[in-house]
């Protein structure tokens, strides 16, 4: 999990085009979301998937593994999904708001769900949410204080541990996150663990020969560094405590 930049002044078009807008008024007129096809389809359009395919370097919001691609919409082999920060279930009237999709894998979409949990009073619609409808979740942090990480806004790198390739932290919110998305379900568990093994394998063989560190090091930092990386989040923790691991 690591933070991702996105541009809220550059919406794709699509979110603000006449029959978006009709849905959302529908939604909020009835004061739900509507469960159907034609109301999914307005967050789904392709201007949308290809700015948060492009924003997340093709991977996961809350994982960080690359997405595969979907075929033919069927789900069971497809880990492309758009997730909403804020369930739309909850939060009707964020389902077409750019600063509330995130890029997804299935696996993270269908464990998070619609589990939300606030520390405050969860916020109600009302008629001024339409002059900030696409940047509205700053505000919306600050007062409902959730417990779900947003990787758009929060910066969490020194607050995460992979001992053993096992996601965790002491920070109440993140272990909530890690616990509602299943980030330490064994498949990641074993991809993360791998990256270690490896790492430390080319260490303690070039400590054993006396020989210097600083190029695998180097190459851990640049690995972390380059923005399509996966699990740039463990190779950051990796090079903070590889000293603990090979000793």
């Amino acid at each position: 999990m690591i933070k991702v930049v996105k541009d809220l002044e550059d919406t794709p078009t699509s979110l603000n085009e006449r029959k978006t807008n009709r849905k959302r008024d529908n939604c909020i007129k009835d004061a739900k979301y509507h469960y159907k096809k034609a109301f999914d389809q307005q967050y789904k359009q392709q201007d949308v998937k290809t700015n948060l395919k492009k924003i997340y370097n093709e991977k996961c919001a809350f994982c960080e593994q690359k997405i595969r691609e979907c075929k033919d919409n069927n789900l069971e082999d497809c880990s492309q999904t758009i997730e909403h920060y804020r369930p739309k279930g909850k939060y009707y009237w964020l389902a077409y708001s750019w600063d509330n999709l995130l890029w997804c894998c299935h696996r993270c979409n269908q464990n998070k769900d619609n589990h939300f949990e606030i520390d405050s009073n969860q916020i109600e619609y009302e008629e001024s949410f339409r002059e900030n409808i696409h940047t509205s979740t700053n505000n919306y942090q600050e007062l409902e204080n959730p417990k779900m990480i947003n990787p758009e806004i929060e910066s969490v790198l020194d607050k995460l541990s992979f001992y053993d390739g096992v996601i965790d932290s002491n920070d109440v919110r993140l272990k909530y996150t890690i616990k509602q998305c299943g980030l330490d379900r064994d498949d990641l568990n074993e991809a993360r663990q791998i990256i270690i093994e490896d790492f430390i394998e080319k260490l303690i063989d070039k400590k054993l020969k006396n020989e210097p560190l600083i190029e695998d090091l180097k190459e851990l930092i640049s690995e972390f560094k380059n923005q399509e990386s996966e699990f740039r989040a463990l190779r950051y923790w990796i090079s903070k405590n590889y000293m603990s691991l090979i000793d």
